[in-house]
């Protein structure tokens, strides 16, 4: 509890309870809008942007990303919210996109090596550290058949309306996509995997875990509409490549 939360109750106490006093942290008030860092390897190789390798400490291992959808507040389908992901290298090019349904009370799990980085989208670019950012959207896709889309765009199932409902990160892929637009609610978390000592090391190399919450960060339009047309190229490339996937979790609500 922060010391000004604190000194309000010692002063309502003193008013013998005039007033109620509500106090809310930081972490609990949801802008919608998540990021955080990621490292998997500096402590091994470079990453892009110079940092890292032969004598460095660093990422050491694959981080997972837990995300959680505390709320009911999306309609389009039973409470379930999207988590619109855009994985950034260290050099501020986007690497992955993907649109992943968290449905109410439900945990999605990913791992950052095998579900947000290894299908690269440019230039088989290094992804041992980078950038990720996530906008929590009621789901913004719909058809009335249970359509294919681009690997990026997660399905979440029949809803509101009688239509099959999906996340699209780039807000801009179907005829009925609508932009992705910052709804308070998701949180997520991290779990960075350090090297404490230099590698090469011994085998008892020391190694710290901890687990850190996404910062909940402040929406820019600008930003935001920059994040879903990024996507969107690597969507229109084709390929395949460019596209996170969402590791586990239930898709469809309850």
């Amino acid at each position: 509890m922060k010391s000004s939360c604190l000194s309000k109750i010692l002063a309502g106490a003193s008013l013998v309870a005039l007033s109620t006093v509500t106090c809310v942290s930081a972490s609990a008030q949801t802008t919608g809008f998540l990021s955080h860092y990621f490292d998997v390897a500096t402590s091994i190789a470079t990453s892009a942007s110079g940092y890292g390798g032969a004598g460095s400490t660093g990422g050491a291992g694959d981080e997972l990303v837990r995300l959680i959808n505390p709320t009911h507040n999306s309609t389009q389908q039973l409470g379930t919210i999207c988590a619109m992901i855009y994985v950034f290298d260290d050099i501020e090019e986007m690497q992955t996109c993907c649109g992943c349904p968290v449905t109410p009370d439900g945990l999605r799990t990913l791992s950052v090596i095998n579900n947000l980085t290894p299908n690269f989208g440019v230039n088989h670019a290094n992804l041992n550290a980078g950038v990720i950012d996530i906008i929590g959207s009621n789901p913004n896709l719909s058809s009335k058949s249970n359509s294919s889309y681009p690997a990026q765009i997660g399905k979440i199932g029949l809803g509101q309306g009688g239509l099959y409902w999906a996340c699209d990160p780039s807000g801009a892929f179907g005829s009925s996509s609508v932009p992705a637009a910052p709804e308070p609610g998701l949180v997520g978390y991290i779990s960075p995997t350090e090297g404490n000592v230099p590698v090469p090391a011994t085998a008892t190399l020391i190694k710290s875990v901890s687990v850190d919450e996404f910062s909940q960060a402040l929406p820019d339009g600008a930003h935001i509409a920059e994040l879903q047309n990024l996507c969107l190229l690597l969507i229109q490339n084709g390929s395949g490549a460019g596209a996170c996937t969402c590791g586990s979790g239930d898709s469809i609500a309850k």
